[in-house]
């Protein structure tokens, strides 16, 4: 009987422990599930309650809803005539062939003769952004590139209405242009401070890249008072938020809502975006809208000087403190710096007490200058700090978009690498130059030196080193070898084109 009990407990425990290790993996994965599952719930709960402190995505949430109104896609036209080709198997290609006598079923179409050829015409298409910035005169801001050939412009905006635009002003120079529309229910957006914006702070930008309207991206402000070197007149403003083709002349917007800036280009090796856009600063386009909406053109300051920027060399040479301004290259015959008695070697500080900090930073400031009006410059002339005062006159049309210290550059030998020869009629011929100029013209420069570097080339024409007067070959052979010129010596250049810069060069090792 015991062994009964004994043979019954033992196959009851079995079978339970058999039952439980073939139901162990299942419950093993319901208990896994149930905390994971858990986990989860509360990692959304904990997600849900940060969520309730995210005040950046409801600050970018409003600014999107306060802006993209005012923003729309600017659609443009330009009629283009072309002469079409002449069908291959016209009259003159049967006559190759077969001469006056075509075979059975072929026949010479009746020709137009060469000065009466129809022309046809299409109409080719293209797409930016703009903003509303005034709802009231139906005024909107875009690029100069985005409008500049077009025959026609219309504008849609964001409730998808498009209004043909009554007129367009552009400026080529700062890349703007002013649209206007008919001011119909429109929605503007405010043009805020640009000098406020500072590296870091955070903006969107909003547009129709690739055609795709109402697009918004977000960013910081990577830079500021970026230039390209394409010329005009630039201080943009630098973001890594999004810009593609078609966000041209839409707006970058700092968190108050305020168009800070126009979209105008892009820095890319792949033509898209690689998170470097550059925008034209609202208070440069503030005062260019004005400027076009008032007199339908821009009139800008002239100063009347050739500038560069100056390099450790040059600093040093001319006895400067440090290197932020613009050095003086030339001054031009009868300007408003000629008769304010400015010379060749200043290198201009401030204006009206605002400081410059570079070539681009002068032109920018004496542009924005009102002509007729008089301005404080300070500048250093011989080691020693001036200030002059300066009439500021109107630029003239036809003026150059170069600052001039954009020079070309070139070829030669000797310890500063070129070899030269006293300036004759020869050279003003074969390189283009003035007869009267007096100096020694550059024929070579070493490729690998110094002055190749610096940009000096054949044809450019030394006027002055260390200040004096040189008109020979041989003066400038016996100023180059003075001992006094071992660290460095400071040329005056004129090159062909009639412009002229300073160059500082130290000796090689020939």
């Amino acid at each position: 009987m015991k062994m009964t009990k004994r043979w019954i407990f033992t196959g009851v425990s079995g079978l339970a422990v058999l039952c439980m290790t073939l139901a162990m993996p299942p419950v093993a994965r319901q208990i896994a599930y149930a905390v994971e599952s858990g986990r989860q719930d509360a990692t959304a709960g904990a997600l849900a309650e940060l969520s309730r402190h995210d005040k950046m995505s409801a600050l970018f949430r409003e600014v999107a809803k306060a802006v993209k109104p005012a923003v729309v896609v600017v659609h443009v036209k330009q009629k283009v005539e072309y002469q079409p080709m002449p069908f291959l198997g016209g009259n003159d290609f049967l006559r190759r062939f077969f001469g006056n006598d075509l075979p059975h079923g072929f026949r010479f179409r009746r020709e137009t003769p060469r000065n009466q050829k129809p022309k046809r015409e299409f109409y080719r298409r293209g797409i930016g952004s703009g903003v509303i910035v005034n709802a009231d005169k139906g005024y909107v801001l875009t690029n100069w590139h985005v409008v500049s050939s077009a025959d026609e412009v219309e504008v849609a905006l964001h409730d998808g209405r498009k209004i043909q635009a009554e007129w367009v002003r552009t400026d080529k120079q700062t890349d703007l242009a002013v649209l206007k529309i008919k001011p119909d229910r429109l929605i503007e957006a405010r043009l805020g401070d640009s000098h406020r914006m500072e590296v870091g702070d955070c903006v969107m930008a909003i547009g129709a890249p690739e055609g795709l309207p109402q697009t918004v991206t977000a960013g910081i402000i990577s830079a500021k008072g970026r230039t390209t070197g394409r010329g005009g007149y630039e201080n943009f403003l630098q973001t890594d938020a999004a810009i593609n083709h078609g966000n041209s002349g839409g707006p970058l917007v700092n968190m108050r809502g305020e168009v800070i800036g126009i979209n105008s280009a892009i820095i890319s090796r792949t033509g898209v975006n690689e998170g470097i856009g550059l925008s034209i600063p609202s208070n440069m386009a503030k005062d260019i809208m004005r400027q076009l909406i008032d007199g339908g053109e821009v009139v800008r300051g002239y100063l009347g000087v050739m500038i560069q920027n100056v390099e450790q060399g040059l600093a040093k040479s001319f006895d400067l403190p440090h290197r932020n301004g613009a050095l003086v290259a030339s001054v031009s015959e009868d300007s408003p710096a000629e008769e304010a008695g400015m010379k060749e070697g200043d290198f201009i500080v401030s204006v009206d007490d605002e400081k410059v900090e570079n070539v681009n930073d002068l032109r920018n400031r004496v542009a924005a200058v009102r002509p007729g009006r008089t301005v404080k410059v300070e500048l250093y002339r011989d080691g020693r700090k001036k200030t002059v005062k300066v009439e500021i006159a109107r630029q003239p049309a036809d003026l150059a978009s170069g600052s001039g210290q954009n020079m070309s550059g070139g070829k030669a030998t000797a310890r500063f690498g070129l070899k030269v020869a006293t300036m004759g009629k020869q050279y003003a011929e074969k390189y283009g130059l003035d007869e009267d100029l007096k100096g020694v013209v550059i024929l070579e420069v070493d490729a690998g030196s110094e002055a190749a570097g610096k940009g000096l080339q054949a044809g450019d024409v030394i006027t002055h080193i260390q200040g004096r007067k040189v008109e020979s070959a041989g003066e400038l052979t016996k100023a180059m070898s003075a001992d006094k010129v071992k660290g460095g010596v400071r040329l005056r250049i004129k090159d062909p084109r009639g412009g002229s810069r300073f160059v500082f060069l130290t000796p090689g090792t020939k």
